[in-house]
């Protein structure tokens, strides 16, 4: 039973980050988002880890997902043109992620995973890593959030005067 939620869960996922790159109304690729980071959340509960969870909900789902509304508010995006370029030109990038997905799906069920070994970590543990190790990559994700942020304020600036 475990096994068939975490299948059903980890589809969820999917569909989520599906609708956040294909769907073009950003919004709604938002709304695929909060979907993504909620299936997360359910299989890391699925996974005996709840403080991983309940980070994934409010960190990620409650932050990180409002902060990205707050965004697409500001630069008040409208819904796109039917800009959809299906020359060599535009179809080229499809082709390549079609290949590389169908390269991705063909590693993972001819790759042999070593079976999961579950150890329950406290929030003693998770804060020391993250205070110690791993402050560096914590750090440089949030910068690469930001100035990803500040990019896409300034693109939409630039297109505003002309």
């Amino acid at each position: 039973m475990l096994d068939i939620l975490t299948y059903i869960f980890a589809f969820t996922a999917i569909l989520g980050a599906l609708t956040v790159v294909i769907h073009p109304n950003p919004l709604y690729s938002a709304l695929g988002l909060l979907l993504n980071f909620f299936s997360l959340a359910v299989i890391y509960m699925l996974l005996q880890s709840p403080l991983l969870s309940l980070v994934q909900v409010i960190v990620y789902a409650g932050g990180i997902v409002v902060f990205f509304l707050f965004v697409i508010m500001l630069l008040n995006l409208r819904e796109p043109q039917n800009d959809r370029d299906f020359r060599i030109k535009g179809i080229f990038p499809l082709l390549l992620f079609v290949l590389l997905a169908i390269f991705i799906i063909f590693g993972i069920l001819t790759f042999n995973f070593p079976p999961l070994q579950l150890s329950y970590m406290s929030p003693k543990v998770i804060g020391k890593y993250l205070l110690t190790d791993g402050l560096l990559a914590f750090e440089l994700s949030s910068f690469v959030l930001l100035v990803a942020i500040i990019v896409a304020i300034a693109l939409v600036k630039r297109e505003e005067e002309k």
